[in-house]
């Protein structure tokens, strides 16, 4: 999915950084999805995503989206997305979703020698592969390296690079931890994609250099 390949950051901290989406497409297989998604829903959950949700449900985990509430609605959804920052994990959850072969196409975001990595220990040959060629234009207007790393989590651009910035420094007061700070920064983002681990570590990180 375009909105998860531009996650800004270092090759050392996006190593640990993965969506993983279930979408179906109209016309082919949404018709009476709900019940795959349900079952590939219980695939993610069970290696313990970071974060999962949905924009068709308005809010994410870190949010505090239920999942037996979330998995009633998915009889009238399109998909559902969730991060990890365990390898392990994700291939786990790759092993299991080709068990149970739902017809539902799946797509996993992160560094491409990892994703690439995982794909062949499970012998599993990718459909397509989608590159980020970085940014062009007037970077000058862009924000800190620092606050990109945080805001191109959410790839629909819902976390602001001023509330980052707000966040960098009551965490850096101790006002607030990494971990709050992560969650909050969070709360704009309703696909499930934002890695509040991630966050919480580049947050601890960054309160030290400003």
């Amino acid at each position: 999915m375009t909105h998860s390949a531009h996650r800004y950051g270092t090759e050392e901290n996006l190593k640990n950084d993965y969506t993983l989406y279930a979408r179906t497409s109209r016309w082919v297989n949404r018709e009476g999805c709900g019940p795959k998604l349900r079952k590939i829903l219980d695939i993610f959950l069970s290696e313990k995503p970071v974060n999962f949700g949905s924009s068709h449900a308005g809010k994410s985990f870190a949010a505090g989206l239920d999942s037996t509430e979330y998995a009633a609605t998915l009889d009238k959804a399109y998909g559902v997305a969730c991060v990890f920052s365990d390898r392990d994990a994700v291939k786990a959850v790759l092993k299991k979703l080709r068990e149970v072969d739902t017809g539902i196409s799946i797509v996993v975001s992160g560094l491409i020698t990892e994703v690439t990595q995982i794909a062949d220990n499970l012998k599993l040959k990718p459909h397509t592969a989608l590159l980020s060629l970085g940014i062009h234009g007037k970077k000058d207007l862009l924000p800190e390296d620092s606050v990109l790393e945080i805001t191109t989590m959410c790839g629909h651009g819902m976390v602001a690079s001023r509330l980052t910035k707000s966040v960098m420094k009551k965490v850096k007061s101790g006002e607030m931890s990494p971990e709050q700070g992560a969650n909050f920064l969070a709360q704009p983002c309703p696909c499930g994609i934002f890695n509040t681990d991630r966050c919480a570590e580049l947050l601890k990180q960054h309160a030290k250099e400003l």
